[in-house]
């Protein structure tokens, strides 16, 4: 902003009508200045604004999907766990019927090759 210092002496001096052109005009351009300062302003604070919701947006989604994460987490623990008490159980009879099954197929295909 320009400002008329010493308006009664140098280039800012008054005219025979009592009035400075170039006090008039510097006042004007001070004037248009203002208003673009307060447009800019404007614009800035509405951008600030939707900075601020497009933050607090972002934040709910990333609670959301640390939500979601550690629901997917708890799920795979529990799925383990279960995992870990079928594994660890103590009737492991079903290798012994695998074994048993195993030896039938095998007599039963050793003797159908034999008596051919």
């Amino acid at each position: 902003m320009r400002r008329a210092q010493n308006a009664n002496m140098g280039p800012y001096a008054y005219n025979q009508y009592g009035n400075n052109s170039d006090t008039q005009r510097i006042s004007e351009e001070n004037e248009e200045m203002t208003v673009q300062l307060k447009e800019k302003v404007k614009a800035l604070k509405s951008l600030t604004i939707d900075i601020g919701t497009e933050v607090r947006n972002q934040n709910t989604m990333l609670s959301d999907m640390d939500d979601d994460f550690l629901k997917s987490g708890n799920f795979l623990e529990r799925s383990m766990k279960r995992l870990g008490i079928i594994g660890s159980g103590s009737h492991n009879y079903h290798l012994l019927i695998l074994f048993g099954f195993c030896f039938f197929v095998f007599l039963l295909l050793w003797v159908a090759l034999k008596f051919r």
